[in-house]
C-alpha cells in the first residue's frame, strides 16, 4: 500500500481498542499524503457541479459527509497538536473565458441551495484579490478550503499514530489479498500477515482487490509551486491574501 495515513485513521476511528497495523509500500507520506498539492477541499465528489450531475438523489448526504470529514481533520490537527500550517482562506474558482461566467453563477446558485456561504465576483472584484487580465469572474467559496504543509501533515499523522500503539512497517509492500481462516491473509515481500479486517488505501494506485479496480479512477489536480514571492511581487499581481 502507498501512503496510507488517511485511510489509517479512518481504521482507528473505527476499531480503536484494536490492534492496528499500517503496511506502508514506501514511506509514510509517499504516493498519497505526501503527493497532496498543499491544499484540502471538503468535497467528496471533486466538486458540486460533478457531484449533482453524478449522484443527485444522493448528493445532500454526500455533502454533509464531506463537511463531517473536512471539520474532523481540523479538528484532529488541533486535539493532537499537529503543526500543519493549516490556513482557511477559501478557494475561489475563476473564469477565463466568456462562455465560464454564468457558470459561475450557476455553481452560486447551488452551492447557496447546500448551505454554502459564496460570493460571486465580477471581473472588477475577482481582480481586486488577484490582478490577473485573464480573471472575468470569479466565485468565491468561503469555507471548505484550507491550505496545509502536506509533509507535516504526513510526519504528525505518522507520530500520533505510533503514540496510540499502532505498529508502522514501512517499504513493505502488500502483493496479494486473500480470504484466510476467519479473516484476511496479505502477502508481502517479507512474510504474511493475517488480520480480521483490512482497510485499502492505496489512492490512485490500482487495488488489489480486481472487483473494485473498475471504481477506481486518478483524477489530476495541477499545482504550480515557485519559489516564496516577496512583498514587492505580491503587490504587483494585487495578492494580498492566500
Amino acid at each position: 500500500m502507498g501512503g496510507g495515513l488517511t485511510g489509517l485513521w479512518a481504521a482507528l476511528l473505527a476499531a480503536p481498542h484494536e490492534d492496528v497495523v499500517l503496511l506502508e509500500g514506501e514511506r509514510c507520506g509517499w504516493g498519497a499524503s505526501g503527493r497532496n498539492g498543499g491544499f484540502a477541499e471538503a468535497s467528496l465528489t471533486h466538486g458540486l457541479e460533478n457531484g449533482l450531475s453524478r449522484w443527485p438523489d444522493e448528493i445532500d448526504e454526500l455533502e454533509r459527509l464531506s463537511r463531517e470529514n473536512f471539520t474532523a481533520m481540523r479538528e484532529t490537527l488541533e486535539r493532537r497538536g499537529i503543526d500543519a500550517a493549516w490556513d482557511e482562506p477559501g478557494v475561489i474558482d475563476v473564469a477565463t473565458r466568456p462562455h465560464e461566467v454564468p457558470w459561475l453563477a450557476e455553481a452560486a446558485e447551488s452551492a447557496r441551495d447546500q448551505g454554502e456561504e459564496v460570493t460571486l465576483l465580477d471581473a472588477e472584484a475577482v481582480r481586486a484579490e488577484v490582478d490577473s487580465p485573464t480573471y472575468l469572474g470569479g466565485l468565491w467559496h468561503h469555507s471548505g478550503g484550507a491550505l496545509v504543509d502536506p509533509a507535516r501533515l504526513a510526519w504528525g499523522l505518522r507520530e500520533a499514530a505510533l503514540t496510540d500503539g499502532v505498529r508502522i512497517h514501512e517499504h513493505t509492500q502488500v502483493t496479494d489479498l486473500r480470504r484466510g481462516g476467519d479473516g484476511v491473509l496479505l502477502e508481502t515481500p517479507h512474510g504474511r500477515l493475517h488480520a480480521r479486517r483490512v482497510l485499502l488505501a492505496t489512492n490512485a494506485y490500482k487495488p488489489l482487490v480486481r472487483s473494485i479496480q473498475r471504481y477506481v479512477v486518478p483524477v489530476y489536480d495541477y499545482v504550480l509551486v515557485t519559489e516564496p514571492l516577496s512583498d514587492e511581487q505580491r503587490r504587483a499581481v494585487g495578492w494580498e491574501r492566500r
